[in-house]
């Protein structure tokens, strides 16, 4: 999968032509439905063969332009290494497609910029945080976004856990034959049943851990996720460093699960800090509205030409809803057309790209759940 970076929706951003062709859709990553994947596809180019048409192309020439995505069609190897949805930009001269991990809707617009505001859903989200699993025998540390995982190596850790001998009531019931087939490793104490020895021996080990972790860890103020059992994480958090320990931590013991699975139960953790920064700007933007209306604007033409000064703090604009019209920069008008071809710009795309540049954040989201009835709004910088 291709990582989508910010100076990648820059670049995008910067194309200007006379047919920009953007289209986006669901894909499907397994089973026979996989199949619909080839259809959809279609679909949407024939829908652009259409918009070509339109804009006065003949018939070779749309051969030509749209060449490259009906050769992924064809293509079954492409098919079978999808995510959740594809994104394919396309002009005369340029050609990529980004296949990721979020569900998009159906979509295709020629314009003279590509659309892409649905990849700032993505890219918006792609927030870091760290997952450490944590036990006697084994542990790991990965960086992950809600997206995806990849594991940190940590060889002076792993030294740390294989050279660990706990005291002897612990490393008696962890080699005999009950303690092996009961799987020792945090499943069978809690903290009071731990003798003083024993916990002074876990300290020094989760303290050594710290620190090891603090060194491979560059921003020490992203969230750190713990995956243990409940005494392990009470005694690792008493003795860590690490400013940004999650209150809340996958319970059970992480020996033997798989990436995937940790991901999936540090995602249910994580997402819940996500809704509550959106929450928390929403109610924001609420309060302001009332308390100083200066500081929150609704209206697109006007949101426009304040992107473009830098003056847009926080954004909520809807992903399926499109304002097509001319922003002259230099004589700084604004011309709402509605009208999707010729040297139109989807306006609202303009207002989260010039936020998102500037510095701001930019909240994507079904019309549904933004904090107003409008498609766009936005807290201001002044």
């Amino acid at each position: 999968m291709k990582r989508l970076e910010l100076n990648t929706i820059m670049n995008l951003s910067n194309f200007e032509g006379r047919a920009l062709i953007s289209i986006y859709m669901p894909t499907f990553r397994a089973g026979i439905e996989v199949n619909q994947n080839r259809i959809i596809l279609k679909n949407r180019l024939n829908e652009v063969e259409k918009k070509l048409s339109s804009l006065g192309y003949n018939k070779r020439d749309i051969d030509n332009l749209l060449k490259p995505a009906n050769r992924l069609v064809d293509e079954t190897i492409f098919w079978q290494y999808q995510e959740d949805g594809l994104a394919i930009f396309l002009s005369d001269d340029f050609f990529t497609y980004f296949s990721l991990p979020v569900k998009f809707k159906e979509l295709s617009i020629v314009s003279n910029r590509f659309y892409i505001r649905p990849l700032l859903k993505y890219f918006t989200q792609l927030s870091d945080f760290y997952i450490l699993t944590l036990s006697q025998e084994e542990v790991n540390l990965y960086e992950a976004t809600p997206f995806e995982i990849n594991k940190i190596e940590a060889p002076q850790i792993d030294e740390l856990v294989r050279d660990f001998v706990p005291g002897n009531e612990l490393h008696q019931e962890a080699t005999s034959p009950k303690g092996a087939a009961r799987g020792f490793g945090g499943r069978m104490h809690s903290l009071h049943e731990l003798s003083k020895t024993e916990k002074i021996e876990l300290s020094n080990l989760f303290r050594n851990i710290d620190k090891g972790v603090c060194k491979l860890i560059s921003d020490t103020k992203k969230p750190l996720i713990i995956y243990s059992v409940e005494y392990i994480y009470s005694m690792y958090k008493e003795v860590s460093s690490y400013k940004n320990i999650l209150d809340e931590y996958i319970k059970g013991s992480p020996i033997g699960v798989k990436p995937k699975e940790v991901h999936e139960k540090a995602v249910e953790i994580y997402s819940k800090i996500i809704q509550n920064h959106i929450d928390k700007d929403k109610n924001r933007l609420l309060e302001l509205k009332n308390a100083n209306p200066q500081l929150v604007c609704e209206e697109a033409k006007e949101l426009v030409k304040l992107s473009y000064s830098g003056n847009v703090e926080t954004l909520f604009v809807a992903e399926d809803y499109q304002l097509f019209g001319k922003f002259d920069e230099e004589k700084f008008e604004v011309e709402v057309t509605n009208e999707e071809v010729g040297s139109n710009t989807d306006l609202l795309d303009y207002i989260a790209l010039k936020t998102l540049f500037n510095g701001g954040k930019v909240y994507v989201m079904e019309k549904e759940n933004l904090p107003v009835e409008k498609p766009i709004s936005a807290i201001l910088r002044y």
